[in-house]
């Protein structure tokens, strides 16, 4: 049996959480009040308190009821199964509107997010230098909140297209945010109009902020300049999808990819030398390939109660022996008919990929396997019970792998076959897989690139949006043509927000299905 639990020493377990209970310091932290602007912004550690809020409003976003699964990982079907009856309103029909996940729907918290990382950097810039360390300080904590406004737009844009742009800080409910936190005057923008702030954003990041290293105390938990370079890469390259193959924005994310890849101090996970050591300090968090992730660790105060609801994103990829007890059927699997599986049993390059075994408990055994990249945990020295367990696995939302097959897939755009294919094969390699020998065509270098994202970043929501930006859903039995036509990859937008403000139109293939 594989490892499933970390046992280290901890002490500060009144601030964990659980998703249904209270809320950690810095994973679900409101921001500070700015009533009284002139006696907050007037010391580094109040900028550093309020950058701390907005990491925390956007990592909530992304986790809360498991959002960054709906979002990126189920609508691809391409490992998890996860007989969860919520679920299945997307893996059985396609069907984004989902029962008590109202919040799925719901811009408003990514509008908190990059509202409140706007508001430092306006207030910061406007700081005298003297109440900080230094100037780099200053520097970088504008910095890390351009790269929270950006993600924020970028992940909007991913999961709507079109939305509103707000170029001003918002301060107070009678702007343009009621109080439930709803933009109420701002049509949307032109999806490319929104990329465009986004990457003018993570411009202003990359020019602020410095490059890290592993052992850094914040390395990955916070942006830094490989950070922000990587995030380039991805909304460049989503740009150029989104805009007839943009020639110039496909040299962009090479430029930005091989920036990280040169500068960053990240190391890619070997699979085949450092085997399941590679693996857990991977998911642990904080390791050598890592760019941003959403920190979850006791050590911090930064965690939650794994339980097997519906609501976390343990819940949705954990199963026994994790939990007590096989959930009769409903818990998780890695069904045999969906696109990775049949991919990697068809694929004879993939008879050896070290990952069936590292990513999955018991993979040759299809209604016992599930994903492994949540399983890492601390016993809760409180309680007697051996499955009191608190989660210690990062949510990975960058990291180095993903930036090489990001750049394969650009060379692979612009033409650059043998530059793809170099790009590729490195990480194959990694995983015992050969190197590719296929056809070289675009569209065939696209598939292979997709399939190789598929495995390495199973879980992490990466591939609904892989499948968007690379135009590919074999395997996806309820997308077809009429419904690309009208984008019915995007989500719908909540009807509240619309009946808030009525210059919001529905995504055209949601109008009359909400």
């Amino acid at each position: 049996m594989k490892k499933i639990n970390k046992i280290t020493a901890i002490s500060l377990f009144a601030f964990l959480f659980s998703f249904s209970g209270c809320t950690t310091d810095i994973l679900d932290q409101e921001p500070v009040s700015i009533t009284h602007p002139d006696v907050f912004w007037n010391s580094q550690s109040n900028a550093e308190q309020a950058l701390a809020g907005a990491y925390g409003l956007f990592k909530n976003t992304i986790t809360y009821q498991a959002n960054f699964l709906y979002w990126g990982e189920f609508p691809a079907m391409t490992f998890m199964n996860s007989r969860n009856w919520v679920t299945d309103y997307i893996e059985g029909s396609g069907n984004y509107v989902m029962a008590y996940r109202d919040e799925s729907r719901n811009w408003k918290n990514f509008y908190r997010a990059a509202n409140w990382a706007f508001t430092i950097e306006e207030y910061v810039q406007d700081m005298p230098e003297d109440l900080f360390t230094s100037p780099a300080e200053k520097e970088r904590i504008i910095g890390e909140a351009a790269f929270i406004r950006s993600i924020s737009y970028f992940w909007m844009a991913r999961i709507w297209g079109d939305v509103p742009i707000v170029e001003e800080s918002i301060e107070s409910s009678d702007q343009l945010i009621s109080p439930d936190g709803y933009i109420t005057k701002i049509p949307r923008s032109d999806e490319l109009e929104v990329l465009d702030f986004a990457l003018k954003a993570v411009n202003k990041s990359i020019d602020l902020l410095d490059y890290s290293s592993p052992g850094d105390p914040t390395w990955a938990i916070t942006a830094n300049k490989a950070s922000a370079e990587a995030l380039k890469a991805h909304i460049t390259l989503w740009y150029a999808s989104r805009d007839n193959g943009n020639s110039e924005m496909i040299q962009q994310s090479i430029d930005a990819a091989t920036s990280v890849i040169n500068n960053s101090n990240a190391e890619l996970i070997d699979y085949i030398a450092e085997e399941e050591d590679g693996f857990e300090s991977m998911i642990l968090g904080q390791s050598k390939t890592g760019l941003f992730e959403i920190n979850i660790s006791a050590a911090m105060n930064e965690s939650f109660r794994m339980s097997t609801s519906d609501a976390t994103h343990t819940g949705l990829t954990l199963n026994y022996p994790v939990f007590q007890n096989l959930n009769n059927g409903v818990a998780p699997f890695m069904d045999p008919i969906f696109y990775g599986n049949e991919m990697m049993s068809q694929n004879p390059d993939r008879e050896n990929d070290v990952r069936k075994e590292l990513f999955f408990y018991e993979y040759a055994n299809p209604d016992d396997s599930f994903l492994m990249k949540y399983a890492m945990s601390e016993q809760d020295p409180d309680s007697e019970d051996v499955y009191a367990q608190f989660s210690e696995s990062n949510i990975l939302l960058m990291r180095l792998a993903g930036i090489y097959l990001l750049r394969a897939e650009a060379y692979a755009k612009q033409g650059s076959t043998q530059l793809a294919l170099d790009d590729l094969n490195l990480v194959r390699s990694k995983a015992g897989v050969p190197a590719y020998t296929g056809p070289t065509d675009e569209s065939s270098l696209i598939k292979a690139i997709f399939d190789e994202r598929a495995i390495e970043f199973v879980g992490e929501g990466q591939s609904a949006y892989d499948r968007i930006r690379m135009n590919y859903y074999e395997g996806v039995p309820w997308m077809n043509q009429s419904r690309l036509e009208k984008e019915g990859y995007f989500w719908p937008i909540h009807p509240s927000i619309i009946s808030i403000n009525p210059s919001i139109v529905q995504n055209e293939f949601w109008q009359g299905k909400v």
